[in-house]
């Protein structure tokens, strides 16, 4: 396993900016994605600046942001990210029922809505092409400027899993991975 280096720790730039980025975060002082983008203050910043804009700044209710967010990473079993967003989750009035539905890849029979955005999820996961009558039903459901960034976000947690994946950010101190069976933890 590869580490990359803590630059808050010796680099006051990198701290400033890191710092920044978590007070607009909550203050949760995540290890993993700011830390190591704080490599390059310059990139973590502009990094931080569209996911910022995607999460605080979002057009979209919380409840789809978080559906959409929790949707792409479970369908790529990323724990970091998974489990970092379960409080906004809740924040944003998901149901601990939901999301373990949404854990377990249920394919929302019931909720018409919330299975075009798992097929929208899996869409771009699979690096497809858009199909026409999935875009219809979500720019008539969302309004077009929502089905945008629906469509940003989706594809920002995508790198940020690829990010996760690849740097291996370590879970929180009392998380635990939900994609490992319970054997293997």
């Amino acid at each position: 396993m590869s580490i990359l280096p803590d630059p808050t720790k010796t680099n006051p730039k990198a701290k400033a900016i890191y710092d920044k980025i978590d007070a607009i975060r909550g203050g949760h002082h995540y290890p993993g994605l700011y830390i190591a983008l704080s490599n390059y203050p310059e990139l973590a910043e502009a990094f931080s600046d569209l996911g910022e804009f995607l999460r605080f700044k979002s057009i979209l209710p919380g409840k789809i942001r978080e559906i959409a967010i929790l949707m792409t990473s479970a369908s790529l079993k990323v724990a970091f990210e998974w489990e970092t967003h379960q409080a906004n989750a809740l924040e944003a009035g998901l149901t601990p029922h939901l999301m373990e539905r949404i854990l377990k890849n249920d394919c929302f029979k019931d909720e018409p809505l919330y299975a075009q955005i798992k097929k929208l999820v899996e869409v771009f996961l699979a690096l497809e092409k858009v199909p026409q009558d999935l875009q219809d039903y979500l720019v008539q459901s969302l309004g077009m400027e929502a089905f945008i960034q629906l469509s940003v976000m989706i594809n920002f947690y995508r790198m940020v899993s690829g990010l996760s994946i690849g740097f291996e950010f370590s879970l929180l101190k009392e998380s635990q991975d939900p994609f490992l069976s319970p054997s293997s933890q």
